[in-house]
């Protein structure tokens, strides 16, 4: 009978405490709806592997997330309930008591947000599911289908979750004596000192952040990207705990300011709770900027997937040959086996192009181009990796009708990063004389999405294009780039009849006829645009997909804890209130007052990840340039567009917020 009478009582609790509990259920809810489905995404067996690949990695950022925020919540939860907690021991009630009453109210919570949850999540899982194919241009015949292992992943992440929350709350309550459960609630009201240490330390690894973000040339610098990102967290960290202290204290000092009905109070209450105010400001501040990076950067990958497409093939199809010089490669006979196959077919070839080139990886210092310390340079290991690309002065004269009279230790070179005073340049052991510099490079693409330093040299002929080929082959040996011819045209057709072209004339014929495996001494490698459209949609559609799940998890994040930090500083405030219109404040004056606090609140992490977002602009430019995307006006339209509907949607948070807060305040609530 005792069990029952606890069951019962859990529940009653949770009715009482329905305002603070509602939206902890409601956001359980929401997060299990979520990696329900992006489970069900995950091992759905129609989607491709690299959009699946995507998914898991949803999957489990949405788990690391879970375990995080949810424990971060139920710290609002927990404080709020110490002080009944407390009032029950002391009215006669154990500890051992108190537990079983938390065990069934964590029960409900679990039962509630599950059940609700994975119902929800397989009623709209079609939905979802047909949503990320339309994005991906998938359209396969699908049915409506509950997946088996996002159901148990559901149960098993969270089952974990609310008994590692049980356990939790358990030790806040047997840990404490019931005076510090009764005062639990009031945790935080000692006026904290000004941490001057603190806040300079903050300025300093904001300061660094903002320098490394401005100053990064490219994001395949990746220490400098991740310390950037790091020091920048830190220091919104460290100015949000230390540095609000000290702006508040300095706005108390500030009679003329201070001794105004609306910031007295605010100012003054803001003040000794501004410790744990810290910390979650912060967290809505970091959260908010990466709703925004997130949803920016893949809302531009997506509605600009042309763009990416147009960057990656400046021509509709491309063929390469890849050999070494002991293949005897026969350029103008691979040439002419394509142009018979063009012959043969209606479409008119236009702007057809083909030339050799050889690419590799170097360390660069000044004019000396080099293997430096590694047997391979690598783009992430290398912050001063140059790219060189070479070809000779006639396969530069056939692609621009231009002439260069080269001798073997003369070049042309094109490169926007080096020095307009250097007039020689070397390159292992080769030492070249620069007799002209190119306001152009031979190689198609745009090189804004380069971001890389590419030094692009025309030597005199073949035999100094297999000088350099075998310097750099003795020296990375296995690692050595082969040369490269590559043929690219395009083609007068219809979209539609380019991709059937791609598939049946080129890739079959081509290779069946005359690259297929074992015919040919040398690799060879085929890039269509039209053949790749599917698989940029599937991979930019996916981003897509993620970026919008995401976003919405962090979003809702970022209400749930907004909301609970005005619950409980309604409560903690509410008896401050009371004394000041006992003394003679009005209540117009109290909601001005409200207000202000609220609106101080709401709008300083809102202020600072805008600020964030603006000095990350140029570094996610870059970073999408990487990626292909070098439309920056697209980029920066779907980014003031995100910050505004951001503001707007926080706008709307604010407004709930205040009105709930001055309800408790006024003792229309408890």
């Amino acid at each position: 009978m005792r069990k029952f009478f606890y069951a019962r009582l859990a529940l009653t609790n949770l009715k009482k405490n329905s305002k603070t509990y509602l939206p902890f259920l409601l956001t359980c809810i929401g997060t299990v709806i979520m990696f329900y489905n992006i489970c069900a995404l995950t091992f759905h067996g129609s989607i491709q592997v690299s959009t699946a690949a995507m998914m898991e990695m949803g999957m489990d950022i949405i788990a690391v997330f879970a375990v995080i925020f949810l424990f971060y919540t139920n710290s609002f939860l927990i404080k709020r309930r110490k002080k009944e907690f407390g009032l029950f021991n002391i009215l006669g009630m154990e500890k051992k008591h108190i537990g079983r009453i938390m065990a069934w109210e964590t029960f409900y919570a679990a039962l509630i947000s599950l059940f609700g949850g994975l119902l929800l999540g397989i009623l709209f899982s079609k939905l979802i599911t047909l949503f990320l194919y339309k994005l991906i241009n998938f359209d396969p015949n699908i049915g409506f289908a509950v997946s088996g292992k996002g159901v148990l992943y559901t149960l098993v992440l969270f089952g974990g979750i609310f008994f590692l929350l049980l356990l939790n709350n358990l030790r806040h309550v047997h840990t404490a004596n019931p005076i510090e459960l009764l005062q639990g609630g009031n945790v935080g009201e000692k006026e904290p000192k000004t941490k001057w240490l603190i806040a300079v330390i903050g300025l300093i690894a904001l300061g660094i952040g903002y320098y490394l973000a401005l100053s990064t040339e490219t994001p395949l610098q990746q220490s400098r990207f991740f310390t950037a990102v790091i020091a920048v967290i830190v220091g919104t960290y460290f100015l949000f705990t230390a540095g609000s202290i000290a702006l508040l204290k300095l706005l108390k000092k500030n009679k003329a300011y201070y001794y105004q009905t609306k910031h007295f109070t605010t100012v003054s209450g803001m003040i000794y709770r501004m410790k744990q105010n810290a910390a979650g400001l912060a967290s809505i501040c970091v959260m908010s900027t990466m709703v925004v990076v997130m949803i920016s950067t893949t809302v531009s990958m997506f509605i600009g997937v042309e763009d990416l497409l147009t960057n990656r093939f400046p021509k509709d199809f491309a063929l390469t040959a890849q050999y070494t010089p002991e293949d005897h490669f026969e350029a103008d006979a691979f040439s002419g086996q394509i142009k018979n196959v063009l012959a043969d077919y209606p479409g008119k070839t236009d702007d057809y192009n083909a030339y050799t080139y050889l690419s590799f990886n170097t360390k660069r210092s000044n004019n000396h181009f080099s293997a430096g310390d590694n047997a391979y340079i690598k783009a992430a290991d290398a912050d001063d990796l140059a790219i060189l690309v070479i070809t000779t002065a006639a396969d530069y004269q056939k692609e621009t009708g231009k002439s260069l009279d080269l001798t073997d230790n003369q070049v042309a070179v094109y490169a926007e990063s080096l020095s307009s005073v250097t007039d020689t340049i070397q390159v292992f052991d080769e030492r070249f004389q620069i007799k002209k510099r190119l306001s152009q490079p031979i190689t198609m693409g745009n090189p804004v999405a380069w971001q890389i330093d590419i030094v692009h040299l025309i030597v005199a002929d073949e035999n100094m294009l297999n000088r350099l080929y075998q310097a750099q082959s003795e020296v990375y040996g296995d690692h050595a780039s082969s040369i490269s011819y590559e043929v690219s045209f395009d083609l007068s057709l219809p979209e539609s009849e380019k991709a059937a072209f791609s598939q049946s004339i080129l890739v079959n014929k081509m290779y069946q006829t005359y690259f297929s495996e074992g015919k040919t001494s040398y690799e060879t490698e085929y890039a269509s645009k039209q053949l790749s459209r599917s698989s940029f949609y599937e991979l930019y559609g996916g981003l897509f997909f993620l970026g919008i799940f995401l976003g919405a998890l962090f979003l809702m994040a970022t209400v749930l804890i907004i909301y609970y930090k005005q619950i409980v500083e309604g409560f903690d405030d509410k008896e401050r209130y009371h004394i000041m219109q006992k003394v003679g404040m009005s209540k117009e004056e109290i909601k001005k007052s409200v207000h202000s606090q609220v609106l101080t609140i709401f709008a300083l992490p809102l202020i600072v990840a805008a600020i964030h977002v603006t000095v990350a602009f140029p570094l996610f430019t870059k970073l999408l340039a990487l990626l292909s995307l070098t439309n920056v006006p697209l980029f920066l339209k779907c980014t003031v567009f995100t910050i505004l509907v951001f503001a707007v949607a926080y706008s709307l948070v604010y407004g709930l917020t205040a009105r709930t807060y001055y309800k408790i305040i006024n003792g229309e609530s408890n």
